[in-house]
Formats: structure tokens, sequence, C-alpha cells
């Protein structure tokens, strides 16, 4: 009897003790999640335990601007426990990514990926992001994208015959398919200095590894939860589970190593070297003098980031980290770039006429296209300016802040996470009048110096600001203008209006883009 009642004495302590801890817990996680309630800061949306993690799969990235109307342009989010502030305010995105810079200098946590995901732009920070910055910004200057516009043609010849064949079928076109071909072929090429020729062949091991990378790369779970866990890190790599998979990461290291020893066997120079890719320009960059700083618009200031001291070479290591990370942003924001434009196009042919007029005058035929002559063409940059506004490839971009910052009233304390949303700033109808509409008149020569810094930024702003902006533009608007030059695009059955988004660290539509092509007579 004495050994029941001891027994029940100690199920009651156990009870007891397991039913304290889960309490502890709960209040633990209430007043985690009170910490901007006792700031005076609005809250969006969350649960305990995940905070607002159930957000994301209604639609992270499109629903901020119904958030913005509801909490404000400065509001709070909990990702788990981790304290999120989420900023459309334009003044407020000015101080923290130009004025108070040194502030918020990086865009991840101090516990960066394992392995070589630990040494591209977006993981570096501080003064090695710096250093690496002022290597590869020559890379992406007005003299390099001259020399890759033929690179850029020629691929385009691919798709342009692609389009003859869907035509010739009585087929409609699917964007993602014909424009995710030409962005992995100039992408590869001009990156890697591979011709993978994935418009007609699936099977390259170029190819396959490619969108296995990008697979991973997209997830927006995948990426909340490491940021969110960052000691997950080395144990999801060492299972093969991580953000990029090991077979597909020594692949690409694999490429980019052999690569570099032939060429540096060959002399390694540019000036003895065939080779006029991004990886050929990282290699020979420290033996270039120092370049002044390009701004956020992608013009050449004198005060910038990058007058530095004189470059240091890259490590193969690092070279082949910024070329995987060139050919994953490049790759899918170039493609759904030009799918949305030709989706805008097709519901708007007034607009498409008078950018064929444009290209009709500047840009009759394919030889005549390159990095000179689609910049001079004023309609063409209004065009896919407003495309970039309505349909933002990237959604969003995140600072950390590193020492507290106060504006205005609102402080921001170190440590806090800077959830910048592009997709409600630049639907935000302060800033943008009937934001729905597709109006490329906005950025017209007299309008576009008025608009307000930091309202219209799909390549971020600042000096963190995307490298790959000039190289982007130049692929989309070569090949915007050679399938016009042939080609009207009209809607079709199969075109959904409006489109539906999927959620992911990417805007793509969840069905795809489909439109008619029509041959020009």
């Amino acid at each position: 009897m004495m050994d029941i009642l001891r027994g029940i004495e100690q199920s009651s302590v156990t009870t007891k003790l397991v039913i304290a801890v889960v309490v502890l817990f709960l209040v633990y996680d209430w007043w985690c999640h009170q910490y901007f309630q006792r700031r005076g800061i609005r809250v969006g949306s969350y649960l305990p335990v995940i905070g607002s993690l159930h957000q994301i799969r209604k639609g992270f990235g499109s629903r901020f601007p119904e958030y913005n109307a509801k909490y404000g342009r400065v509001f709070g989010w909990y990702m788990f426990r981790k304290t999120m502030l989420v900023v459309t305010d334009a003044d407020i995105i000015k101080q923290i990514v130009v004025k108070d810079f040194s502030s918020f200098t990086n865009r991840k946590g101090s516990s960066p990926a394992p392995g070589i995901l630990n040494k591209h732009l977006i993981s570096l920070q501080d003064e090695e992001w710096k250093e690496v910055r002022s290597v590869v910004t020559p890379a992406f200057s007005a003299v390099k994208m001259r020399t890759m516009s033929f690179m850029i043609n020629e691929c385009c010849d691919t798709m342009l015959n692609n389009i003859d064949m869907a035509v010739k079928e009585g087929s409609n076109i699917n964007c993602k398919d014909l424009y995710g071909g030409l962005t992995m072929d100039t992408v590869a090429w001009c990156c890697f200095g591979l011709k993978v020729d994935s418009q007609l062949t699936k099977e390259h091991e170029f190819v396959i590894n490619a969108k296995k990378a990008f697979k991973s790369f997209e997830s927006v779970i995948h990426q909340v939860v490491l940021d969110m866990f960052p000691m997950l890190r080395p144990v999801l790599t060492y299972f093969n589970a991580g953000a990029i998979t090991n077979d597909v990461a020594n692949f690409f290291e694999t490429v980019t190593s052999e690569s570099c020893k032939l060429r540096q066997e060959q002399g390694g120079d540019l000036d003895t070297s065939k080779n006029i890719d991004m990886l050929q320009l990282m290699l020979n960059a420290h033996n270039e003098a120092p370049e002044p700083a390009d701004d956020v618009n992608g013009n050449v200031n004198g005060n910038g980031l990058h007058n530095m001291k004189r470059k240091r070479a890259l490590t193969n290591t690092e070279v082949t980290a910024q070329a995987i990370l060139f050919f994953l942003a490049g790759y899918e924001t170039t493609s759904s770039l030009l799918g949305f434009a030709s989706y805008l196009l097709a519901l708007n042919p007034d607009v498409q006429d008078k950018l064929y007029a444009e290209i009709q005058d500047k840009a009759p035929s394919r030889d005549v296209i390159g990095y000179d002559v689609v910049n001079k063409m004023t309609y063409l940059d209004m065009v896919i300016c407003e495309s970039l506004r309505v349909y933002p490839p990237v959604g969003r971009f995140v600072r950390i802040c590193n020492k507290t910052f106060s504006y205005n009233g609102l402080t921001i304390e170190k440590g806090v996470t800077v959830f910048m949303n592009v997709w409600g700033i630049h639907r935000d109808e302060q800033y943008w009048p009937e934001p729905d509409k597709f109006d490329p008149e906005r950025f017209s020569p007299e309008r576009k110096p008025l608009i307000q810094a930091c309202t219209y930024v799909p390549f971020g702003f600042g000096p963190r600001n995307c490298i790959g902006m000039r190289f982007a533009l130049l692929v989309a608007k070569m090949a915007l203008v050679r399938v016009l030059q042939k080609y009207r695009l009209d809607v079709c059955p199969e075109t959904k209006i409006p489109l539906n988004l999927c959620e992911a660290t990417f805007s793509a539509p969840k069905d795809g883009i489909k439109l008619r092509a029509v041959a020009r007579k």
C-alpha cells in the first residue's frame, strides 16, 4: 500500500513539474511575442509559438499592401519568436539603406551558412563583404555589358526559333519555359562561359544541377526556418538537406574550379583569353584599378563604397560562390521580369503598339541590337520599369540592425531584422496613384526625376543593392525587343487574368503565363 501511495505521490509531482514547465514556456512565449507591443509598435497577426509563420502560406509578399492598410507602414512581425520589423515607409527605408547604412550593413544574422554558401555576397558581412563587392563590381560595368551583348543576342536567336515552331504548330507560348530557357543559356554563358543550349536540350548536366539548385534556393519555408534557426545549417548540410544539396554544390564547385585552373594555365588575363564571361572578369578583377561605384540607379559616382585600396584576388571558393549566386539570382528574376512584361503588354495593346513603333525606329533589325541601342530606347525603359513596379520579381529585401537606430520617434534595437517589403511599397496609393494600373508614363523622362527616393526598389537600394541589376536589365530589354520585332503578343484562352501568384522567395504565377504570339506582316 505504501509503495502505491509513494507511486501516486511521485506521479503527482511529475505532473506538476510538467505543468509548471509548460506554463513557464507559454508565459515566456507570450512575453517574447509582446516585444513590439511593449514599444508601442503595432503588430501583424500571429499565433503562439510559430508567430506569423502561418501567414506565409497565404501569399506572404503580394498581400502586404493589405497589411499596410491594416497595420500601417511600420509594424511588427514574428517569425517564431524572432522579431521582424516590416517597413514600407520610404523615408525610413532611405535612412536605413543609405544614410545610416553603417547600422544596417548585413543582410543575414551572425551565423552564416557553412561551406561555399558562406562566401557569396548575400551571406558575407561587414569588411569581408566590402572587399568582395569591390572586386566583383567591375564585372558588371557598362564596358563589360557591351562585350556580352553579342552572347545575349545569340541566345535570343534560339528563343525566336522556338517561338517560330510554336506559331507554325498553332501552339501558345509558355513564358516560363520560353524565357527560363533563354535566361539559363545567357547566364550560363555570360557567367560560367558554358554554352549549355538548355532551350534545345533538357538533359545537359549543368541544366539538371541548376534546376535542382534553384528548387532548393526558392523554397521560402526552407529559407525562413534556416533564418530563424541558423544552428540547424550544419546539421542539414551534413544530412544533405541544406539550401543547396551537397552533390549540386560539389558539381558547381568542380565546374568552376576546373574552368579557373584551365584559364590560369592558359594565361588568365582577359587580354590573352578568349573568354569574356564574369568568371574570367572575376579572375582578372584584382589586376584592375579600383573603379568608381555605381549608384542605386546604375550611374557612376565618385563617392561610392568601392573607391578603396587595391583589390585583392578572390579565392577559388569565393569565385565559385559568386558564380553560383549570379546564376541562381539572375535565372529566375530575369525570366520572371520577361514573363510579367510580356503579360502586361498583351493586356495593354496600346502600350505594345507604342513600344513597337520605338523598336521600328531605333532597333529595326537583329544586328543593331546591343547595350548602347537598348539603353537609348526611352519607352522600352519606361515599360520595363513599370513592369518591375507592378510585378517585382523579388518581393522583399532584408537588413539586420547591428547598432541601435532612432529616427522620427522610431527606435530599432540591435539584433532586430528589418523587412523592407517591395510589394507594399510599389502598391502604396500615396506613392503610386492607381497602383494596380499598368502605366509606363509614370517613368517618362519628365516624371521619373520626380519619383520619391525608395518608393521604387525592385533591385533594392543603397550600397548593398543588387549587383547584377545592369545585366538583368540588358538581357530583359534585348530579349523583349527581339520578340516584338517579329511578333505581337496577345492573350489567349489559357491566359490567367488576373495572375495567381505563388508564395515563394521569388514572385511567380502559380499557373505560369500562356500567351499567343502572332507573326507581324
